[in-house]
């Protein structure tokens, strides 16, 4: 399979020989032009038998005739040599059509797959770190436990496509199509997924802390269990997304739309709501409803008295519990967080 996949990379990559026609063709056209040099020595005449008037009138129109002959021959060659690489660089730069392989547990880590077909592709276990899959369609493929991270996944399609499990640490997934997506247990921390469309994407107990998720589509997405601490919301669309146990510790939602989004269970420790959009205090009083600890909460919020410190006596628990952290160590950071005063 490794070998498989070291021929896919060959033939993907196979542009360097573009880069290697550039190289070389200075390299020919300098040989040539050093070989008419040589022949114009050899066939030049012997001055001392012929007159001076002599000499120049056989030795100039030889050597104009053999230069002229010599640059025509230097300009075809390297003409038909860059015409050559071009038409091969031009070949191997068309789209790479992989769609339904069977490459699960594939060494493509720095592949170049920008643009290529990889639909229905069987990538389970595959390592991709860093690859190169901008513009690829990867729709309905098959990435369980896969190694995406770090990996260039701007523009690309993952409609459909099974991530579950899989790691896509930093990677950069602006502007993805993700909707219909199992991202499941994958571990996305620090991944950009500005503008990404994540509707209807299940992302059950799926880690996205520090990520940035500004501008992106989560409508009806499934966040439940997932860690959001630290992560940028700002502007996304959550209108009927499930939140229920979401970690939102720290994290930005400024512009986001909550309408209708299910928190029930899910952490808001401090977090500035102020500039949320359609988050009604029945969404905050719900049964199992939010744990609520030094929340900044919109002011139509406040409807019912709804308390932003509920729950403070109940976030060291719960800290200690998701973060692995003492109680001690839980109990230091709600009291540091409780002194902070949102303007």
């Amino acid at each position: 399979m490794r070998e498989r996949s070291k021929q896919w990379q060959r033939k993907i990559r196979s542009n360097k020989w573009w880069v290697i026609g550039v190289i070389a063709t200075p390299a020919l056209i300098g040989i040539v032009w050093w070989l008419g040099l040589l022949s114009e020595r050899r066939l030049q005449p012997d001055g001392s038998r012929l007159s001076h008037n002599e000499s120049a009138t056989l030795a100039h129109p030889h050597r104009e005739t053999l230069i002229s002959g010599m640059g025509a021959i230097v300009m075809v060659a390297g003409g038909v040599f860059l015409l050559l690489n071009f038409r091969k660089a031009n070949r191997n730069t068309e789209t790479a059509d992989l769609s339904g392989a069977q490459i699960s547990g594939a060494d493509l880590i720095n592949a170049n797959l920008s643009g290529a077909d990889l639909s229905g592709a069987d990538l389970i276990n595959a390592d991709l770190i860093n690859a190169n899959l901008s513009g690829a369609d990867l729709s309905g493929a098959d990435l369980i436990n896969a190694d995406l991270s770090g990996a260039d996944l701007i523009n690309a399609d993952l409609s459909g496509a099974d991530l579950s499990g899989a790691d896509l640490i930093n990677a950069n997934l602006s502007s993805a199509q993700l909707c219909g997506a199992d991202l499941i247990n994958a571990n996305l921390s620090g991944a950009d997924l500005i503008n990404a469309n994540l509707s209807g994407t299940d992302l059950i107990n799926a880690n996205l802390s520090g990520a940035n998720l500004s501008g992106a589509n989560l409508r009806y997405a499934n966040l439940s269990g997932a860690n959001l601490s630290s992560a940028n919301l700002s502007g996304a669309n959550l209108k009927y997304a499930n939140l229920s146990g979401a970690d939102l510790n720290c994290t930005l939602l400024s512009d986001a739309n909550l309408s209708n989004a299910n928190l029930s269970g899910a952490l808001l420790f401090f977090v500035n709501s102020r500039e949320v959009r359609n988050l009604e205090p029945l969404q905050l009083q719900a049964q199992r409803s939010p744990f609520l600890c030094n929340v900044a909460l919109p002011s139509y919020s406040h409807q019912r008295k709804v308390n932003p410190n509920r729950d403070c006596d109940r976030i060291p628990q719960l800290l200690s519990d998701r973060y692995n952290i003492s109680l001690e160590e839980a109990q230091g950071i709600v009291n540091e967080a409780r002194q902070h005063r949102w303007d």
